[in-house]
């Protein structure tokens, strides 16, 4: 009789650390499956404050067509809003500018580093983050786009990630 010492060990660990690699595969892709579905859910927020401001605007037209939701920032006004939802001691132009005052503020709070712009018609560029509306672009049919912004970290780069839409009311 032969004697085998040590084969079914060294099998054992073989066995092992082909598990253990199988194991470590499935925990990065679990944690890739997490960073993408993060990053997912931002996107499917920015594409629900997107039309939410576009909501907004529908709601209040003729201040659109005078462009006062095409402002960098607003001023959220107490008074425009009563907890019934009808508006109560604003003008409509108050209204714009609460409404995106409350805009970017959601924005602000939902998104990280997140920031928003609506432009009226083409825009004269400007860094990802940052777009520059063309000031002196008033027609009253040209598209309307809706920039929103945040920091994706999970993006390969850690660059800011920007979305956009672009709607006609």
């Amino acid at each position: 009789m032969r004697r085998q010492l040590g084969f079914n060990l060294i099998e054992v660990m073989i066995a092992l650390v082909v598990i253990s690699i199988g194991l470590l595969g499935m925990a990065i892709l679990q944690m890739t499956s997490l960073q993408q579905n993060q990053s997912a859910y931002y996107r499917s927020q920015a594409t629900l404050l997107a039309y939410d401001v576009v909501d907004r605007m529908r709601a209040n037209m003729d201040q659109v067509s005078a462009g006062n939701y095409f402002a960098v920032s607003g001023a959220i006004n107490n008074n425009c809003i009563n907890y019934s939802g009808s508006a109560s001691g604003c003008t409509s132009a108050q209204m714009a500018s609460n409404d995106i005052a409350e805009w970017q503020a959601v924005l602000a709070t939902e998104l990280p580093q997140g920031g928003g712009r609506v432009c009226r018609g083409t825009t004269t560029g400007g860094a990802v983050g940052a777009p520059a509306c063309n000031a002196g672009f008033t027609a009253t049919n040209s598209p309307i786009h809706v920039f929103v912004w945040w920091n994706d970290d999970k993006n390969v780069s850690g660059a800011t990630t920007q979305f956009s839409v672009s709607v006609e009311l």
